[in-house]
């Protein structure tokens, strides 16, 4: 998904760490992993915010460092909220049918399971570790909702019972660990006193094996023909024909009855060297080599290699890895270097993709076991293999696609430093490639630093010129952090709705730093860097977080929270003319949240503040250009907020009447005449109460409903206030995202809303197992307001004062379909100001659909859309959205995405169009199945 990669982000600390380049008889200890996710189809949805659900079918598994859990089947829940304050990942796992649950730990230098197997029918428990969250779905698509599922509903009711007991089921079976082995040594020359004995046996009964022996400057030689199998340990060898060598000192001492004659019943030879020709194959384990001819050191465990072909496995991707050459070398066991090699993770005899260097060295960092443990002991093996290679070049198909001098990685990560490489064409950029690496492969460091993921972006457009950036996340145990940068020669027209406009510059670019440090005491530390060259460029390169991300900003903040109080320290700077922010140099707060006093009958609330502020309108905008700044050096200002709560109770409702009053200070007004004292009062009331209702005798098979509760909740928040100055005479000081507001849009104007929502619950599934589900919702709400003038002033709830209606519906008439409306309608001048009604079905796993139509009046806008998601086989695959616009008369938007599943790939293409924008995209892209970040192709 990525994978879904739960990552929390922000950014200030500079962290360098690398390794250097590990000796190949020296491997370097794993890197801790992530949590990871995996299984054959993934549904995952949000069951409320900062809760995350994941729910896998067929080949449940969930990995950290310390434990794995496998099943059929199973349920997670994820607790964002919670993982974004303390760096650390805390799963509720619900899991059924073949449940095993093993502890693993670490055994020397290397990775292995050492700990016990539990085995349950089901089970729900708590695994926590890590710093990230990947998700593999075999079916490579995560799918959205599955709240009404059997197995859900299971794991909800198993999860709501853990809560409430904290008792976890009892395993059906336990199994002890074996007695911990003895490290394996680390690869490398292990010198022998004696050759090593070895086992030698016919291949078949048909083809005649011919034996003969003769001693040669007094070391015993030995000759088969006709094909022999070769035995050692756990390893096992074939070939036509076999010669070899051992000491007839070693025959002496042995008394010579491992040396003469043809093959016996036993089969038992000793031997120091050998030469293996024709068909020769090597098997250890998942590991195999083929060749044409093969030497082999026995007392060494080095061999050289003829035509090899070596295939092993990486278990924690469940893909094959091939590395072929003319000449193999094996320096040791699991340690082999050529050169101008070639590696793929393609089986086919003619590859469709391979990495390929004039120097290459694999190194096999799999724990291998002398004796196999009992199949009901055997504990998982988690195979990594490790590659540094020499002037490298990546082909697809034959063609080359990339080259770089030197990389070095591990398969947990993809072979290739190749993360993604699209091929697209759009209206207003032209033909390009847009690709990304891993860095760190690229600096040619064969450990990354724990935590952190670092990408280069390497782009070129026909309409737009080359671009070059580096972006990634880091996350640790006490910091988190992302870092974003990219650059490039502009040499075309942005496009601003349907306006081509001229950049300011060629030169175009930015960077993004942000930073979030867990200090002692409570103390916290978040820091931002924000630059870009031109007002144009995040709305042209990077538009979806331009309209819908975190502000850009340049900042550091510093926060202390015990309890209900809060001091924070804030300084800004604005780095780009093109946005209107107020730099603080700085800003000291002081804040205190639900403070009981006379026990519990009042709640106290304060927010203090005084600055140093200066207000920076926007200088620059792409289509005016430059704006002369207005305004001063900076000036005090001052501003607290006190208020008073005093809950009660009058009948069934619950009422809180508040007062609240606001003393500010200005240096300057906002026609800078002289300063500015200013006194605000609010004064009100809010109150809730709930009705609700059984009605048990609802029945009906056809829309699933077997009885109705009807839940009734009602709100209500009344206020008014006045001002002694008003806000539009006052300098706008703001802060949009660290610190407290020092002017908020408050003026004297009174409120009231009205809240009345609908809650039609009913239940649904096996008789035996049915689980409540919200059948039918339906939300009322009203907001009107006083004393207003024109334009209309700002409301203390941040919005603007026009009276209006909002109603929100949604029926979920059965499990697979769900109807929803929404309704704004204008109370003052009486018009429809938004009405949108949809359908969400899922018709069958092969067909999803989704039919809705939006309405605003005040835009001229009527449009209609549609999409849907098809499953035409096990190969092929369409997705599908189109909006039109029937006032307008023109098509609004249209996606076409197809998907063919090949022989361990995925191939997309993709077309959108969006006349809104007058642009138009065309891409292909390629991904290989088992390893989703190598990607190739149109995103």
């Amino acid at each position: 998904m990525k994978i879904l990669n739960f990552s929390l982000a922000a950014a200030v600390a500079w962290v360098a760490a690398a390794t250097g380049p590990a000796n190949a008889a020296e491997p370097v200890a794993p890197a801790q992993p992530t949590i990871q996710i995996s299984g054959r189809v993934i549904h995952t949805w949000y069951e409320k915010e900062g809760l995350r659900v994941i729910l896998v079918i067929d080949g449940f598994t969930v990995m950290t460092p310390q434990e794995q859990l496998t099943a059929r089947d199973g349920v997670v829940w994820f607790d964002e909220a919670a993982a974004q304050k303390t760096g650390r990942a805390e799963l509720g796992v619900y899991a059924e049918t073949s449940v095993e649950l093993r502890r693993t730990g670490r055994l020397g230098r290397l990775d292995v399971a050492s700990g016990e197997v539990e085995k349950y029918d089901s089970v729900y428990v708590v695994m926590a570790d890590g710093a990230e969250i990947s998700l593999v779905a075999e079916d490579k698509e995560l799918r959205g909702k599955a709240d009404s599922t059997p197995l859900y509903l299971r794991a909800k009711k198993r999860r709501r019972e853990f809560l409430e007991t904290g008792v976890r089921e009892i395993p059906t079976t336990v199994v002890r660990p074996p007695e911990a082995p003895v490290a394996p040594p680390v690869p490398g020359i292990r010198e022998a006193a004696v050759p090593q004995e070895i086992t030698i046996v016919p291949q078949d009964d048909v083809r005649q094996v011919n034996f003969t022996s003769f001693l040669e400057d007094d070391v015993r030689i030995s000759i088969w023909t006709g094909g022999v199998y070769v035995m050692r340990g756990d390893m096992e060898m074939a070939a036509d024909n076999l010669v070899i060598w051992t000491p007839e000192e070693a025959v002496r001492r042995a008394g010579g009855a491992k040396t003469d004659g043809a093959v016996g019943a036993s089969g038992k030879r000793l031997a120091a060297e050998a030469y293996f020709e024709g068909h020769v194959s090597i098997h250890r384990g998942r590991q195999t080599i083929r060749a044409s001819q093969l030497y082999y050191d026995f007392q060494r465990d080095q061999a050289l290699i003829i035509s090899a072909k070596i295939k092993t496995f990486s278990t924690t991707r469940n893909i094959p890895v091939y590395y072929y050459a003319k000449e193999v070398r094996q320096l040791a066991r699991g340690i082999f270097t050529s050169e101008s090699a070639w590696m793929t993770t393609c089986e086919f005899a003619h590859p469709h993709y391979e990495m390929g260097a004039t120097q290459l060295t694999l190194v096999d960092l799999t724990p291998e076991a002398e004796e196999p443990a009992p199949a009901e002991e055997e504990t998982p093996l988690h195979r990594r293999v490790r590659f540094v290679g020499q002037n490298v070049q990546t082909r697809v198909r034959h063609v080359p696609v990339a080259w770089w001098p030197r990389l070095a990685g591990d398969l947990e990560e993809g072979e290739t430093a190749l993360r993604t490489i699209r091929i697209e064409n759009s209206t207003n950029r032209g033909t390009g490639v847009v690709s990304q690496w891993h860095l760190f492969k690229l600096l040619g460091l064969e450990r990354k630093p724990p935590g952190y993921n670092f990408y280069l972006d390497a782009d070129y457009w026909s309409e737009r010129g080359p671009g070059i950036g580096v972006e990634g996340k880091y996350n640790r145990e006490n910091y988190y952090g992302q870092f974003l940068s990219y650059f490039l020669r502009d040499l075309g027209k942005d496009s601003i709705g349907q306006t081509d406009v001229e950049p300011q510059q060629q030169d175009r670019g930015r960077v993004l730093w942000r930073h979030r440090q867990y200090l002692p005491q409570n103390w916290e530390f978040t820091g931002e860097l924000s630059w870009i060259t031109d007002p144009a460029f995040l709305n042209e390169f990077y538009e979806y977080e331009d309209e819908t991300e975190k502000a850009q900003e340049t900042l550091l903040y510093l926060k202390k929270q015990v309890d209900d109080q809060a001091l924070s320290i804030l300084a800004s700077k604005r780095l780009n003319d093109f946005y209107t922010r107020t730099d603080f140099l700085p800003q000291v707060g002081y804040n205190m949240i639900g403070r009981s006093l006379l026990d519990d009958h009042l709640t106290y609330f304060q927010d203090s503040e005084v600055a140093y502020a200066r207000y920076r309108p926007r200088q620059r905008t792409p289509l005016i250009g430059e704006i002369p700044e207005r305004g001063s050096s900076g000036e005090l200002v001052a501003d607290t907020i006190q208020e008073l709560d005093w809950p009660i109770r009058i009948g069934p409702a619950g009422v809180v009447p508040f007062v609240e009053g606001r003393a500010s200070y200005f240096e300057q007004n906002l026609a800078r005449t002289g300063q500015e004292d200013r006194y605000a009062w609010r004064a009100g009331a809010r109150a809730a109460t709930q009705a609700w209702r059984v009605y048990p005798q609802v029945e009906s098979d056809f829309w699933d409903v077997h009885g109705i509760r009807h839940i009734n909740t009602f709100d209500v928040r009344a206020s008014t206030a006045g001002v002694s100055v008003p806000s539009r005479d006052l300098i706008p000081y703001d802060v949009t995202e660290a610190g407290t507001p020092i002017v908020q849009g408050v003026d004297g104007t009174g409120v009231i809303e009205l809240g009345w929502r609908q809650r039609f619950q009913t239940k649904r599934g096996l008789r035996d197992e049915r689980e409540t589900v919200e059948w039918l919702i339906l939300d009322l709400e009203g907001f009107f307001y006083d004393n207003r003038v024109d334009p209309p002033e700002i409301a203390p709830d941040g919005r603007r004062a026009l009276n209006h209606l909002e109603f929100h519906t949604t029926w979920r008439t059965t499990d697979s379909v769900s109807l929803w409306t929404d309704t704004n309608y204008e109370v003052d001048d009486g018009t429809l100001d938004l009405f949108a009604i949809g359908t969400t079905v899922t018709h069958s796993p092969r067909l999803s659909y989704s039919v809705g139509h939006r309405y605003i009046p005040d835009g001229d806008s009527a449009q209609t859309f549609v999409s849907f998601d098809y499953h035409i086989n096990e190969k092929w695959q369409l997705g599908v959205l189109e909006v039109y616009d029937f006032d307008r008369k023109l098509n609004a938007q249209s996606n076409f995405t197809l998907t063919r599943r090949m022989h361990r790939w995925l191939v997309r293409v993709k077309v959108e169009l969006d006349p809104g924008e007058n642009d138009k995209f065309f891409g292909v892209e390629f991904e290989p199945m088992g390893a989703p970040e190598i990607r190739m192709g149109g995103g």
